[in-house]
C-alpha cells in the first residue's frame, strides 16, 4: 500500500511541472513553422518571418530562440505576448560560400521552461551554378592508374556555357567531350602525367550566362605514390 501511495504522490507533481508547459504551447498559434526559400545567385542572405500568437488568458514571454547552424540568425520583435497579441521572429540566413540544400532548425523557448515550445524550420536553396560530380578525384597504389570522369552541369537558368577550365598542363592531362547519355552539359576526362609524384592540385571550370552572370567550380585532384 506504501509503494502505492508514493508512486502516485510523485506522479501527480511531476505532471504538474509538465502541463503548464504543454498548456502554454497548446495556446501559441503560429502562422506556420516551415518556411521553404531559394535564393538567387546574388542574394547573399534569405529571410523568413514566423508569427506567433497567444491564444490563451495568460502573459508568456520568450526567452530564447536557439538556432542549429551559426549560418543562421534570429530578431524577435517582442518578447512579452500579451493575450490576444502576436509578436514576430525573423530568421536570417547567410549564404557564405554554401551550396544547395540548407535546413536550419530554431527553437523557441519561453521563460523557466526547459523543453522548446516550438521547433522551426528554415529551409533554404542556394542555387550551385557549376556543378561538378565528383568534385575529389584521387589515384593511389591501390586504385586503377586510369582516368577519372567528371560530370559538369550548369544551371542554365543563370549560366549556359563553359568559358574555360584553368589547371597546371604541366601535372594534367585534361580532356573534354560532350556527355553522350544528355546527362551533363560536359564531361571532364582527368589523368595525372605522372603517378610516382605527389601531386595536390585545384581544377576550375569558368562559366557565364547570357546577362554577364558568371561562376565556377573546383575540383580537387590527388596523386598519392
Amino acid at each position: 500500500m506504501f509503494k502505492h501511495l508514493s508512486a502516485a504522490f510523485f506522479t501527480i507533481p511531476l505532471l504538474a511541472l509538465f502541463l503548464p508547459a504543454a498548456a502554454e504551447a497548446s495556446r501559441l498559434e503560429w502562422n506556420q513553422t516551415e518556411a521553404r526559400i531559394e535564393l538567387k545567385p546574388d542574394e547573399e542572405e534569405a529571410r523568413a518571418e514566423f508569427v506567433v500568437t497567444n491564444k490563451g488568458d495568460e502573459t508568456v514571454r520568450i526567452a530564447r530562440v536557439k538556432t542549429s547552424c551559426g549560418c543562421t540568425s534570429s530578431i524577435l520583435n517582442q518578447k512579452i505576448i500579451k493575450p490576444g497579441e502576436s509578436t514576430t521572429i525573423t530568421a536570417i540566413f547567410h549564404k557564405g560560400k554554401r551550396q544547395g540544400l540548407n535546413h536550419n532548425k530554431l527553437e523557441v523557448f519561453l521563460d523557466d521552461q526547459a523543453d522548446a515550445v516550438a521547433m522551426l524550420h528554415m529551409i533554404v536553396q542556394v542555387p550551385t551554378l557549376v556543378e561538378a560530380q565528383p568534385q575529389i578525384v584521387y589515384w593511389n597504389p591501390s586504385t586503377s592508374r586510369t582516368e577519372r570522369h567528371i560530370r559538369i552541369k550548369l544551371d542554365k537558368r543563370y549560366v549556359n556555357e563553359i568559358t574555360s577550365i584553368e589547371y597546371d598542363r604541366s601535372t594534367l592531362t585534361i580532356t573534354a567531350e560532350a556527355d553522350p547519355d544528355g546527362r551533363a552539359d560536359r564531361i571532364l576526362h582527368i589523368l595525372p602525367k605522372s603517378f610516382e609524384t605527389q601531386i595536390r592540385e585545384t581544377v576550375l571550370i569558368h562559366a557565364r550566362g547570357v546577362d554577364g552572370m558568371k561562376a565556377e567550380a573546383r575540383l580537387h585532384i590527388f596523386v598519392q605514390p
